[in-house]
C-alpha cells in the first residue's frame, strides 16, 4: 500500500520549499507528492522565501527551510520569517548535527514561529508524516469551553508582556502607497499559543482595572509604534479599536491628548476606530467624546460599517475621518451581486461626506480589483498582508514597493 493511502487527507496543504540545492527542492517536492501534497513551491533561499510570503495573496500552511545556505541562511531566514508574522508550521530540514538543528528549532520557536519538528537530511514522507499530523491537529478550532482564562491571569500577562500588538497595512488604491496600519492585540500566552482578542476580551471587559490597563498598554504600544515610525522618516497613521465603554467616559479627548503629547505624537497620526454598533447607542456623551477627539484632529474611523444600524443622519451628523466597510461586504464582492450592492453604496456614501473609504478583509486579486475599479481609497486584508509584528513592517514594506 502507498505510504499516501496511510495517510491523512494533505492535498490541501499549501508548502514553502526553502533550499539552495536544486536536487535537494526536487526530492522534498517528491517526496511531499507522495505523501499527497502536490501544491509546493520552491525557492533557493532566504530572500526568495521573503518575496514569496510577502507576495500579494501568498498563504502557505508549511514551510520546510534549509539551514546552510549561502547569501542568506536559514537562521536568518528564520528570523525574517517571525518578524513578518508568519502562522505556518515551520519545519527545520539540514545535514547538520542533531544539537545544531535542535538550536535553530528552539531560536524559531522563541520568535514565535509554530515549528512542528526538525529532519536530519534526507527528507522522507515517513519522517515528515508525524510532523503533518501535528501541523493539522494545531489547526483544529479550539472550543473556548476548553479553557478557562482569568482575570489574574490576564493582569498578569498584561505586566509581563505577554500581550502585545501586531500592525496589519493599509494601502492607498491609487498610488499603491503604504500608508499605515491597523494596529492589533495579541497574548502570547504560554501554553495556548497566540491568543485573539476574542479569546481574552471578555475578560478584561469585565472589569473596569483590566480593561483600563488593557487599553493603557494598547496606546502606549501604538504611540511608540508611530514615534518610532517617525523619527524613521515615515508619514504613516495607526489605527486603534478602543472598547465601547471608552467613550462613555467624557475625559477620553484629554487623556488621549496627554497621551500622544507624552510620546511626542501628533493626534493627527492615530486614528481611534468607532464601531457602528457604538454609534447605534447614540448617547448625548458618545457624541460629546468623538466631536472632541476631532477638535483635537485625531482621526476618527467609523469601523464594521455595514453590520450596524446607524441611520444616515447619524453619520452626517459624527465628524468622521474614515469609513471602513466591513469584511462581511467586501468578501466575495467580485462575485456576489448583493455584496458588490453593499460596497459600492458604502463607497457613494463616502464619497457624498467628503471622507476616506477603506476596505477590510480584501482576500484576493479580484475584490483587489474590483474595489479599485469602484474608487475605493484604501485597503487592507490578507492580499495584501497579514498582521505582522512592527520589526517585520520595514521587510514587507521593502518588498511590496518593489512589486509597485
Amino acid at each position: 500500500m502507498p505510504l499516501s493511502a496511510a495517510l491523512a487527507d494533505y492535498s490541501a496543504l499549501r508548502v514553502l520549499v526553502v533550499d539552495d540545492q536544486e536536487h535537494v527542492r526536487r526530492w522534498n517536492q517528491a517526496e511531499l507528492k507522495s505523501a499527497g501534497i502536490e501544491n509546493v513551491t520552491l525557492v533557493d533561499g532566504g530572500r526568495s522565501a521573503i518575496a514569496a510570503v510577502t507576495e500579494p495573496g501568498a498563504a502557505f500552511d508549511l514551510i520546510i527551510c534549509d539551514l546552510r545556505m549561502p547569501d542568506t541562511d536559514g537562521i536568518e531566514t528564520i528570523r525574517a520569517l517571525a518578524s513578518l508574522g508568519i502562522e505556518a508550521g515551520v519545519v527545520i530540514t539540514s545535514v547538520e548535527d542533531e544539537r545544531m538543528i535542535e538550536s535553530a528549532g528552539l531560536l524559531a520557536t522563541q520568535q514565535g514561529l509554530q515549528v512542528l519538528g526538525q529532519i536530519p537530511k534526507p527528507l522522507t514522507a515517513a519522517k515528515l508524516a508525524p510532523l503533518l499530523a501535528r501541523l493539522q491537529a494545531s489547526r483544529a478550532p479550539v472550543s473556548a469551553t476548553t479553557f478557562a482564562i482569568s482575570p489574574a491571569e490576564l493582569q498578569k500577562a498584561i505586566e509581563s508582556k505577554e500581550v502585545f500588538l501586531v500592525y496589519q497595512p493599509k494601502i492607498a488604491f491609487r498610488t499603491g502607497a503604504f500608508v499605515g496600519a491597523e494596529a492589533l492585540v495579541r497574548w502570547r500566552h504560554p501554553d495556548l499559543g497566540v491568543l485573539e482578542p476574542a479569546a481574552f476580551l471578555p475578560v478584561a471587559e469585565s472589569s473596569d482595572a483590566l480593561i483600563g490597563a488593557l487599553t493603557k498598554l494598547v496606546l502606549d504600544e501604538a504611540l511608540d509604534f508611530i514615534a518610532r515610525r517617525r523619527r524613521d522618516g515615515h508619514d504613516h497613521t495607526v489605527s486603534v479599536n478602543l472598547p465601547s465603554r471608552a467613550f462613555e467616559v467624557l475625559d477620553l479627548p484629554e487623556d488621549l491628548e496627554a497621551m500622544t503629547t507624552a510620546h511626542g505624537v501628533d493626534p493627527k497620526h492615530l486614528t481611534i476606530e468607532v464601531s457602528e454598533v457604538q454609534l447605534t447607542v447614540d448617547t448625548v456623551r458618545t457624541r460629546d467624546v468623538v466631536t472632541r477627539l476631532r477638535l483635537k484632529r485625531f482621526g476618527l474611523a467609523l469601523d464594521n460599517f455595514g453590520r450596524g444600524a446607524s441611520g444616515l443622519h447619524r453619520l452626517h451628523q459624527t465628524p468622521f475621518t474614515e469609513i471602513k466597510i466591513d469584511r462581511e461586504f467586501v468578501h466575495g464582492c467580485a462575485t456576489s451581486a448583493s455584496n458588490r450592492s453593499i460596497v459600492e453604496a458604502s463607497l457613494a456614501l463616502a464619497r457624498s461626506l467628503g471622507v476616506v473609504s477603506v476596505a477590510e478583509g480584501v482576500s484576493d486579486r479580484a475584490e483587489w480589483n474590483l474595489l479599485d475599479e469602484l474608487g475605493c481609497d484604501h485597503a487592507q486584508g490578507f492580499f495584501i498582508a497579514r498582521p505582522m509584528p512592527e520589526h517585520g513592517i520595514e521587510a514587507w514594506a521593502a518588498q511590496w514597493m518593489t512589486r509597485q
